[in-house]
This record gives C-alpha cells, sequence and structure tokens, in this order.
C-alpha cells in the first residue's frame, strides 16, 4: 500500500484522521507526470489567453509597496523557480502594479499580488461558472463512490498573450543584488478576476474530450473534479483513465489531496456520502439552548482550513449570516457563489455584526456623518439597514456627539450663477481660531462645483495674504478662476485684490450682508472644517496646525449629499482609497445607491414646495427622550475648536418640551441631545398610572436574541 495523504477532520464532534491510500498496483497505472512534484510546471496546448481592459491608452500604474529584507529573501527561491519554469519573465511595461510577501504560519513566504487596480479596469466575460449546490444535486443516490481530484497551480497551466501579459508587470528587487526589474506572468495569474472563469471554461473543453466509464460521471468546480459511480471498480477505473488524461494534456494533480476511490469523500465544503451531502461549514440557523458540544464542534469547523496552508486570523473567515439574514439575502436577489452571498451586481452581501465592524473602522479614520458612511459603504458591499447601523455608529461617537451641531431646517437654494469647470468659481473667507505661535486665522477657498477646500494658516488677515496664496498656491494647481466671491472685509476689498483681479481677467464679486445664498457655501465649509477639527483633536491631543491636513482630507473624500460623489473623485476621477477590506469588486453605479440618490432629490423637491410639515401643533411632545436616559446639553457660548455639547446628564423628568437633570435642572429640549446606549446593561422605566401622582420605576428587560 502507499501512502497518498493525511488530513486531520472534524466529524461527528471528534477528530478523524483521515488516510487517502491507493495500491502499488493501481499507482504503477497511472501516468507519473500528472503528479505535482514542483521541478515542472504544468502547460495546456492552447491558444494564449487575450485580455481587454478599459482606457487601454492609460497605463495602470501603481507604486510598489516596500518590502522588507527578510520577505524579499523569503520571495527570491520563489521568484527564481517561476522564472526558471517560464511561469514569470522579465519585461519593460508601461503598467504596473504590487507584490506583498505575505508570511504564513510556518515562517515561510507566499507571493501576492494587489491586481485591484487591474481587475477595477477589465473587460471581464460573462461568468459561467457552475453554482456549487446546483452542481452537487447531479449527485445520485446511486453514486456511493467517489474519487476528488485537485488539480495544483492551475491558472498558471493557461498562457497569456503577449500583449496581455504586460497588464500583469509588477517590479522585483532581488535581496542580495539589490537590482531592481519589471517581471510579468506568462501564464493567468492568481488574484485575477477572469482567472476562475478563463480556466474553467478552458477544462471544460478539455474534459468534452474525454468519455467517463458508463455508471460514473464528473463534475467539475473550476479546478475541483469529482468522480461518482455507482460500483468501486467502476469509479477506480475512471479516476486511473482521468488521472492519466490529464497528464497527458499537461495538467498536474495534488498528489497528497487526492481522495482516491472513497465511500465517503470532502468536496466543495461538504460530505459526499451515499449520494447525500452535508454541509460541514457554519450552520446558520442555530437556535438558542443547543448544547456546549454542537458549539464546539463548529467553533473546530471554523478554525479547519487547507492543512498545508491554516488560517489563524479570525478576520480572513467569511461572515456567517443567521438564518434570518440568508432569508433576506435570498429576498433580494442574493446568490450564494463559493461560499459567499453576493448581489447581481457583484457586490458582496456581508451580515449586521460584520457592517458594524467595518462601519467602526470607517468612522473612526473619517469621522463622517451616518448619509456618507452608508454610502461609502455601499460602493463596497451590500446589507439591509446598513443606513440604520450607520446612524448608530455615529450616535455612539461621544467626539461627534460633543461637536456635531442639531440638524437645523433645510433653506431653499439660491439662484447663484452655475459652474462649468473645477476652480472656475470659487469663494474664500478668513476664519478666526484659537493663536498657535504666530498664527489665529485660517484662510478658506472652497471651489463651488466640486466643493474642495483648500485652508492656509495665517497671522494676519489682509489683503497680501490673499494675493500670495492666489499667486503661489491656487493658480499654479488649478489655473485662474473665472470670477471669486467673499464678504466685504478690508482684505478683500482693498486696492491689492482689486489690481489683482484686474491683471488676471477675474470678476471679483461681494456677498450681500445677511444674505445666506450669498456665503452660505464658504460659511458652512468653515463650521465642518471647525468640527472636523475639533473631532481630531480630541482624538488626538494635538494642536489644530497638525490637525488641519488630516481635516482637509476627511472633507476632501467625503461624497457630498447632493451627488454622493466625494470632491477627490470629482477632481481626479478616481475613489480615495479608504482601507476598506480587499478582495471586494468596486460598483459605484449600483441599484441601491441610485434608489438613494432619487429619494434624496424627492425629498429636497418636497421642502422646496413646502409640502414638508414645518411645525408641530401645540400638546405633541416635541421629543422622544424619557427618564433614565443620558444626554448631552448644549453650551451656552460657542468657543472656537471646543466641545459644542456638555455631559454626559441623567435625565430625571420629563415634559412635553423640556427635561431635568440634577446638575442642570429643567432645560428646553432642543438643547439637548439624547446618546443612545452601546451596551446590553439593565436600563430603568418609569411609568405612570392614571389618578396616582406615583411614579413606577422598573428595570427594562431584554429577551435574549440570536445575533449575528
Amino acid at each position: 500500500m502507499v501512502a497518498v495523504g493525511i488530513s486531520l477532520i472534524v466529524k461527528d464532534s471528534r477528530i478523524v484522521v483521515s488516510i487517502y491510500k491507493l495500491t502499488c498496483e493501481d499507482e504503477e497505472k497511472i501516468n507519473p507526470e500528472v503528479w505535482h512534484t514542483g521541478r515542472k510546471a504544468g502547460r495546456l496546448d492552447m491558444n494564449p489567453i487575450s485580455i481587454e481592459i478599459k482606457r487601454p491608452e492609460d497605463p495602470i500604474r501603481v507604486k510598489q509597496y516596500p518590502i522588507p529584507l527578510e520577505g524579499r529573501r523569503g520571495l527570491k527561491p520563489i521568484m527564481d523557480d517561476l522564472i526558471n519554469k517560464g511561469i514569470l519573465e522579465p519585461c519593460m511595461s508601461r503598467h504596473n502594479t504590487p507584490i506583498l510577501a505575505i508570511r504564513k504560519t510556518d515562517g515561510s513566504y507566499r507571493l501576492v499580488q494587489d491586481l485591484r487596480a487591474i481587475n477595477e479596469r477589465t473587460k471581464t466575460r460573462f461568468p459561467v461558472v457552475a453554482n456549487p449546490y446546483t452542481l452537487l444535486n447531479r449527485v445520485s443516490p446511486e453514486d456511493i463512490w467517489y474519487s476528488v481530484i485537485d488539480l495544483k497551480d492551475a491558472f498558471w497551466t493557461c498562457p497569456l498573450a503577449e500583449g496581455s501579459s504586460d497588464f500583469f508587470a509588477f517590479q522585483w528587487e532581488d535581496p542580495e543584488t539589490n537590482r531592481k526589474q519589471q517581471l510579468r506572468w506568462a501564464s493567468l495569474p492568481q488574484g485575477f478576476v477572469d482567472s476562475p472563469n478563463l480556466f474553467g471554461q478552458a477544462l471544460e473543453q478539455l474534459l468534452s474530450q474525454f468519455s467517463p466509464r458508463k455508471g460514473t460521471k464528473i463534475l467539475q468546480y473550476v479546478d475541483d473534479l469529482l468522480v461518482a459511480g455507482e460500483t468501486e471498480e467502476e469509479v477506480r477505473k475512471c479516476t486511473i483513465e482521468l488521472l492519466n488524461f490529464l497528464g497527458e494534456k499537461g495538467l498536474k494533480v495534488s498528489k497528497q489531496k487526492l481522495q482516491f476511490t472513497e465511500p465517503e469523500v470532502k468536496y466543495l465544503g461538504h460530505w459526499i456520502v451515499k449520494g447525500k451531502k452535508r454541509g460541514i461549514k457554519q450552520d446558520y440557523s442555530l437556535e438558542l439552548g443547543e448544547t456546549a458540544d454542537q458549539e464546539a464542534r463548529r467553533a473546530a469547523l471554523l478554525t479547519l482550513g487547507i492543512p498545508e496552508n491554516p488560517r489563524s486570523d479570525p478576520q480572513e473567515f467569511p461572515p456567517c449570516p443567521t438564518g434570518r439574514e440568508v432569508e433576506e439575502f435570498k429576498k433580494i436577489g442574493g446568490t450564494l457563489e463559493e461560499g459567499k452571498w453576493k448581489l447581481p451586481d457583484g457586490r458582496e452581501l456581508i451580515p449586521k455584526a460584520y457592517a458594524r465592524k467595518i462601519l467602526k473602522r470607517l468612522h473612526s479614520q473619517t469621522h463622517w456623518g451616518t448619509q456618507a458612511l452608508a454610502e461609502q459603504f455601499l460602493k463596497f458591499f451590500g446589507c439591509k439597514g446598513i443606513f440604520e447601523l450607520a446612524k448608530q455608529e455615529v450616535q455612539g461617537c461621544m467626539i461627534c456627539q460633543k461637536i456635531n451641531k442639531s440638524r437645523i431646517r433645510q433653506v431653499t437654494p439660491g439662484r447663484r450663477p452655475l459652474a462649468y469647470r473645477p476652480f472656475g468659481r470659487i469663494q474664500v473667507d478668513f476664519t478666526e481660531l484659537p493663536k498657535i505661535g504666530r498664527h489665529k486665522y485660517l484662510l478658506v477657498i472652497v471651489d463651488q462645483l466640486i466643493h474642495w477646500v483648500e485652508a492656509f494658516p495665517s497671522p494676519r488677515a489682509t489683503a497680501q495674504t490673499v494675493a500670495r496664496r492666489l499667486l503661489e498656491e491656487i493658480i499654479p494647481r488649478y489655473g485662474i478662476p473665472d470670477s471669486i466671491d467673499s464678504d466685504q472685509g478690508t482684505h478683500f476689498t482693498s486696492k491689492i485684490t482689486k489690481h489683482l483681479a484686474d491683471a488676471l481677467g477675474i470678476r471679483w464679486e461681494y456677498h450681500t450682508p445677511w444674505h445666506p445664498q450669498s456665503s452660505g457655501q464658504v460659511e458652512r465649509m468653515n463650521q465642518t472644517l471647525k468640527a472636523q477639527i475639533s473631532k481630531l483633536m480630541l482624538e488626538t491631543k494635538m494642536s489644530w496646525m497638525k490637525c488641519l491636513p488630516l481635516a482637509l482630507l476627511n472633507i476632501r473624500t467625503q461624497p457630498h449629499s447632493g451627488s454622493g460623489l466625494s470632491p477627490f473623485k470629482m477632481l481626479y476621477g478616481m475613489p480615495y482609497e479608504h482601507g476598506m477590506p480587499v478582495g471586494h469588486p468596486r460598483v459605484e453605479d449600483c441599484q441601491i445607491q441610485s434608489y438613494l440618490v432619487l429619494i434624496n432629490k424627492n425629498l429636497q423637491e418636497l421642502r422646496k414646495r413646502g409640502l414638508i410639515a414645518q411645525s408641530t401643533p401645540l400638546g405633541f411632545a416635541i421629543h422622544k427622550i424619557q427618564p433614565g436616559d443620558k444626554v448631552l446639553i448644549k453650551t451656552w457660548r460657542e468657543t472656537p475648536l471646543s466641545p459644542h455639547w456638555e455631559g454626559l446628564f441623567l435625565i430625571l423628568l420629563t415634559t412635553d418640551t423640556a427635561v431635568r437633570t440634577a446638575e442642570r435642572g429643567w432645560t428646553h429640549s432642543s438643547r439637548v441631545k439624547r446618546i443612545e446606549p452601546q451596551d446590553s446593561s439593565p436600563q430603568w422605566k418609569i411609568t405612570l398610572t392614571p389618578g396616582d401622582l406615583k411614579l413606577r420605576i422598573h428595570r427594562k428587560t431584554q429577551s435574549p436574541a440570536l445575533t449575528g
């Protein structure tokens, strides 16, 4: 007997050692060229594959990430081996995407190329990869013997056309000679969006030339093959014939992962036994009250991976939706592909528990509001109730609650002249901040079309400062504006600014006092900029001058409520990378986002026409605050770069219009902001009985619920 492979498997709450083996007689019938030994690469005899990208005249160029010396040393034997096998080849390409050295748990390194930029620009083929659940339904109850064949480095067996190889070029620095050169893939690379589809079609055409024995069938999912049949002998012979066929065609098979003629095999994350499949992944319909053994078994299964490449980071595992969320995914058109739920447009559907983590990470970086958080999230993922989750995240951020102002009634936009290009029309203004060294003022410049903001610290608010910033910063970067709007301060009405405008042909217009439609854009930007700086100062404990660059970045990359696009994307034509999880498609013109934009426009139109109620009748409670809630109370005096809200305070009593706290007494509800509880700690509720002057205080009880 010849042992082929050993695998530790958790089955029925027991760890089982499964040994895949075949006899010496069987192995002698198999062409040894089919086994992957690491010395020779597989190669299919097929026409080279051509890749088409959008805007081919615009090269794809992403700078190489710094790789530490230890990582380059770990990648060197891999690079040398791939070059010797002809999978990699030197080149001088117009394109470049970065590579990474990923350290494995055993100390070795794995080569990974960041192909996100290429995947975004690729004109993908229509996917014809089979659904694994539909595929497994082809196994009949009569099929009780199986073999599973795992093709090794399957994508690398498909050659790339000469013009397409250049798309996948990357920079490599030899750790011994420090020589830098460009290498490219001569074969279909791993991580490319179309690789599974292209190889799957190539293998399907190849298998059409193979005729399985009577009473057997072959199932293919990308590079995983299942041979199923009624008798052990027929499955054994069919498997040997298939292995020889694959070897003749230039494919390599992993000997360690071969499951040869077994009554029970593991295939596509399921146990196949007696024509039935049993999932070994997460159970989506777990109910409360299951035994500890079941939970332990599920935890053990979650840590299973490929034996030679275990996964130790819990965040790498696909998020597990609850049974209710699975039903919701199906209702909105979600389909399960390779263990992930996806929308028809390609975005991944994720559970609320995982969505909260992504929103928390994004909000901690930007301190954006509810709408901006949700819109940015929906560009990458799908999740039902994402706006409510984003609202909860913003309400749970104490920094935002202390800085953000309460929502005010939206006014009808004025009839300002339209801008037709970035920085064609700009607004300028000085705002005063606490003095840091010599600097006390901030010159704020806002573009009317794309809402891009520039801000420059200054010791004085003078016309010389305005002229110098325009000549040294704005005009060299963005060109000469057609018009500049400002208030009627002396730093804008002096002879210096007038001579500058006349010399450059700029039309300088002055705002009408007390007319918000004139200066509203730059005034709102002043408040937004101060709020962002205040949040960063509270978070980092640094001065406002050091927080200014990051505050500008957060504002420039925040999607605008009207267009749904950020100033950064409108100026540069591409979204800013916020460190969202990699490996997910970016879909911007999706149905959900278009629907939200349409709703926003309809609401704005209703407000313009006065169709939404502007006031409430007397005797109507104008707030929802209850005794026992915790609130912030607005300060009477707003000091620049300081919190606008104080607290926390506990609510003791309420009326229709006011609330009472022990520290501040009675306060009108318009000056109070309720803070949503962020934990599951007990809450208190007060009830009144008609005709009784007593207050009954009792603890709220929350029924346990299964969380995703």
